[in-house]
């Protein structure tokens, strides 16, 4: 199931992800990629993967934030979170460029020693529906894979392993094109490619480049939360830098 034959704002309440097929062109995919690459040197390397990149809060460079900006003004993007949402909609800062770079099971909320910003042990139940990634590929995919309804289903956030799924029967792959829009609600239990496949042989001349931001309601305590929690871990990750 590809997910992008359904309404893509029930498919994200139903399944937690859905797909707007062709929000951009060919020749704007193209633009993006260059302009990634042309950018390179801000990124790090935190995977295995020789070629593996990812620069955390890209919106924050010049450089790079007309990316941003094309995802943020794309009118199919916006009219899908506004239908999720029934109310407008921000950016809370949270912002990736990864580049041949791995993921294991996780959900996008405040974890590990962030996890105390978002105050609750029901996180899950209560907020699903209120802040949505939406990710960007620029070359054909099918590395996502997610959990069938786990936005609606809490587990620990003390460490990801409590985010591997015990029963693979609701694991589904979500196939994308080039130019393809993959909303997903943070709630929602995901992962990426392993590193055997962010370490195939040409990958440092033909990388995978994926770029993400992440939406929540206005008015919204639990999209304070994230955007303050998110502003604390972006302040360690430009130390560790």
């Amino acid at each position: 199931m590809t997910y992008k034959h359904f309404d893509t704002a029930n498919a994200v309440r139903e399944f937690g992800i859905g797909v707007i097929p062709r929000v951009f062109k060919t020749e704007t995919i193209e633009e993006i990629r260059r302009i990634t690459l042309d950018n390179l040197y801000l990124m790090k390397n935190t995977r295995q993967a020789p070629s593996s990149r990812h620069l955390a809060g890209f919106h924050r460079f010049p450089a790079l934030e007309p990316l941003h900006n094309m995802i943020t003004s794309s009118t199919q993007v916006y009219d899908v979170l506004k239908g999720l949402c029934s109310k407008e909609v921000r950016t809370i800062g949270l912002s990736d460029i990864t580049i041949n770079r791995s993921q294991q099971w996780h959900k996008d909320l405040l974890r590990g020693k962030y996890q105390h910003y978002l105050d609750g042990e029901n996180i899950c139940a209560e907020s699903n529906g209120k802040a949505f990634k939406v990710l960007v590929y620029l070359q054909d995919s099918s590395s996502l894979q997610f959990v069938e309804g786990s936005h609606r289903q809490d587990i620990s956030l003390s460490s990801d392993v409590a985010a591997v799924p015990e029963n693979e029967s609701n694991i589904h792959r979500v196939k994308v094109s080039a130019g393809d829009v993959v909303v997903m609600d943070i709630c929602t239990t995901h992962r990426g490619a392993t590193e055997e496949q962010c370490s195939l042989p040409g990958l440092a001349e033909n990388p995978r480049i994926l770029l993400s931001t992440v939406f929540g309601q206005v008015d919204c305590a639990f999209t304070d939360k994230m955007e303050i929690g998110n502003s604390v871990r972006q302040i360690d990750w430009a130390k560790m830098e």
